[in-house]
């Protein structure tokens, strides 16, 4: 029998457990799915095969369950090919990946692959209006952060089902008890001394992006505040682009950096005043724990006024606003001559407060998010074999 629109491809009998192919490449989809997996796999209503590239793969090895790698390969022909030949092997009801960029690689092959095939596919969007189309294919399901995002996501592709369900990422975040947290971080830190975490992306090649860094070092350099600069790379970072940003950082200010090469995120996150990138997701983590914290104590900063960059931004993303700017969620540096200014701001008392009660009333609740995702599998899987 042919699939529905809104169903899982079937294969198997009502009784038979769904046979969900999940594959996973980035960062924020391999924490996602480090929360995700486990339930999964603890539901006898799925049988699972999955699939991680780097980085997502060492992030996942911690996961309590067989997941297959492999690195990357010499084309994305290559890596289209080799997974269809755990799909044709596996043959999965449905596929659930992340949505990766702004390369192709391991969860583009699977869409690809699926969508040849005629097998459904979900994918798990990591921020508002995002989807990949470097293979030609596009999910036909994706699991949103939120009504903002469905509505971003479907203004581009109205084909696809938009499912909000809140951050996965974040469902987990309860557990930190940041203030103390905190607390013990900055233990060595100076009364004075403001800590100012900067987040790298893998996009050396993108116009604008390391001249935004090269614009901040000049800031800085003028800056009469005591500062630390703790650069925390991203796992997707060439090994190039890491020493290039190393190097500027430290020829400018020496001893004053400090590569973050801890495994949690949250731990930088917590010791910055000031958590600065060009517009990493970081600043999304950081948003979220602030929300849970019983007070703010930092403030999320963009770097945002290379026209080079913006417009690569725009072009990539199809939006005309970057989301959690234009909702007010964290500060933007619209201007370099702005950017000390904006970074003053930031370690204000009464503008951390106020980010923090915009984060409060507009973050969806990620606590539901895990669930909403199985619900939305089990409820389209039964919805075709009661048409079956």
């Amino acid at each position: 029998m042919q699939s529905q629109p809104t169903g899982i491809n079937l294969r198997n009998t009502a009784s038979s457990p769904i046979k969900l192919f999940v594959t996973a490449r980035d960062p924020a989809t391999a924490v996602s799915f480090q929360i995700l997996l486990p339930k999964l796999a603890q539901n006898s209503s799925f049988e699972l095969c999955v699939l991680a590239q780097e980085p997502a793969a060492t992030i996942l090895a911690e996961v309590d369950y067989s997941i297959s790698t492999f690195g990357a390969l010499d084309s994305f022909e290559q890596t289209q090919y080799k997974v269809k030949e755990i799909i044709d092997k596996f043959q999965p009801d449905a596929v659930l990946t992340g949505i990766s960029g702004p390369d192709a690689g391991v969860d583009e092959a699977a869409l690809k692959v699926a969508k040849i095939q005629g097998i459904q596919s979900y994918a798990l969007q990591s921020f508002w209006g995002d989807i990949n189309q470097l293979s030609g294919a596009v999910p036909n399901h994706a699991f949103v952060l939120d009504d903002e995002a469905q509505r971003l996501t479907n203004l581009r592709y109205k084909e696809v089902r938009c499912i909000p369900i809140g951050s996965i990422k974040h469902a987990d975040f309860d557990r930190y008890d940041v203030l103390a947290l905190r607390e013990n971080s900055r233990q060595n830190v100076h009364d004075d001394e403001v800590i100012i975490g900067f987040y790298g992306q893998p996009i050396l090649e993108i116009k604008g992006y390391f001249e935004t860094l090269e614009a901040m070092v000049r800031q800085l350099k003028t800056w009469s505040r005591r500062f630390k600069l703790i650069y925390r790379p991203h796992p997707k970072e060439s090994q190039v682009l890491f020493d290039k940003t190393r190097q500027l950082f430290e020829n400018a200010f020496a001893d004053a950096v400090e590569i973050d090469e801890q495994a949690d995120i949250v731990n930088s996150l917590a010791k910055a005043d000031l958590v600065v990138s060009v517009f990493s997701t970081c600043g999304f983590d950081n948003l979220y724990l602030n929300e849970i914290s019983s007070k703010a104590f930092n403030a999320s900063v963009y770097l945002w006024f290379d026209s080079c960059m913006i417009q690569w931004w725009k072009d990539y993303s199809g939006l005309e606003n970057m989301p959690l700017i234009s909702e007010g969620l964290l500060l933007s540096v619209d201007k370099e001559s702005e950017m000390l200014d904006i970074f003053e701001q930031g370690l204000k008392p009464e503008v951390q407060h106020q980010l923090w009660l915009q984060a409060k009333a507009h973050l969806p609740d990620a606590s539901l998010a895990v669930q909403t995702v199985i619900d939305t599998l089990l409820e389209d899987f039964n919805a075709v074999t009661r048409l079956a």
